[in-house]
């Protein structure tokens, strides 16, 4: 049976997406949802229960497996009202060090995961058309709802691949909000600040010893100013519902965007000064 309440989350075994699958479903959605972790998208999908359309698991840089997925999903579902791509992966690590493999890593994962999800998903979005008439008011628009990063807006330490995969989908959604338009379908691009994710604990930091005292001082300070994933969650879902187009998740986004453009001056000072304090906690925390 086709499903005008069915959306798509991806990288739904945790964090930010998991949380948004479940919103999602307490506010009557219908949701099909994937993730490369299969053992937490099954959980995922265990605790949301009858509302979950299909769990599957899924590498979103596989180009040929996301395009079977989305075929599958379209022709047992219908058309997604919705798609909320969250999946991605972190890498932090300096440019002089960091290994080409983990660079082409976050583009495969983070650029063209994305590219892969929204040409297997889009398109019959667009084919279905504006949605019209009583639904409208009921279900609002279809939307393409993408987490990309405030690195890809502002130029964090260490972060020079991972910004560039991030800084990749930014400016693939500023094309895709006016692409879109016409067909009735809002983008929103949401760049999270602090998130206190699994991730965290778990981020790949190439050269860096992660159980080095500084380096742990850093992440409790990172994990004290960060919002929960179920409060990203709801801070993404009330931007979507404004029609906002850049959805930032704390303060911090919002100032640091902010003095980018009107004060580059104290921009680039406090970049400056937190460039600086990554320097001093990988002082003593390199890898021999």
């Amino acid at each position: 049976m086709k499903n005008s309440h069915m959306v798509v989350v991806t990288g739904a075994a945790s964090g930010i997406g998991k949380q948004l699958a479940i919103q999602l479903a307490e506010e009557g959605w219908q949701v099909a949802i994937t993730d490369i972790n299969e053992d937490g998208l099954q959980e995922t999908a265990r605790e949301i229960g009858d509302a979950v359309l299909d769990a599957t698991a899924l590498d979103v840089s596989d180009a040929e497996k996301v395009a079977e997925w989305g075929q599958r999903i379209v022709d047992k579902h219908g058309v997604p009202h919705s798609v909320y791509h969250v999946g991605g992966i972190s890498m932090w690590g300096s440019v002089a060090s960091m290994p080409l493999e983990k660079w082409e890593k976050l583009i495969d994962v983070n650029l063209m995961g994305t590219i892969h999800v929204i040409r297997n998903l889009v398109p019959s979005m667009m084919d279905a058309g504006p949605i019209t008439g009583s639904a409208a008011k009921e279900l609002g628009p279809r939307r393409l709802v993408c987490v990309a990063s405030s690195a890809g807006v502002l130029g964090l330490p260490w972060h020079a691949a991972y910004s560039a995969s991030k800084g990749g989908v930014l400016s693939m959604l500023e094309v895709l909000r006016f692409d879109l338009a016409s067909f009735g379908i809002k983008v929103h691009a949401v760049a999270p600040g602090a998130v206190d994710t699994g991730l965290v604990r778990t981020i790949d930091i190439h050269g860096i010893d992660q159980n080095n005292p500084r380096v742990q001082k850093a992440k409790k300070l990172f994990q004290g100013h960060a919002v929960s994933p179920a409060k990203c969650a709801q801070i993404i879902r009330r931007g979507v519902r404004k029609n906002k187009y850049l959805i930032t998740t704390g303060g911090d986004v919002k100032l640091g965007r902010w003095a980018q453009v009107n004060l580059p001056f104290l921009y680039r000072g406090a970049l400056t000064g937190l460039n600086r304090a990554f320097q001093w906690v990988a002082k003593d925390a390199a890898l021999k």
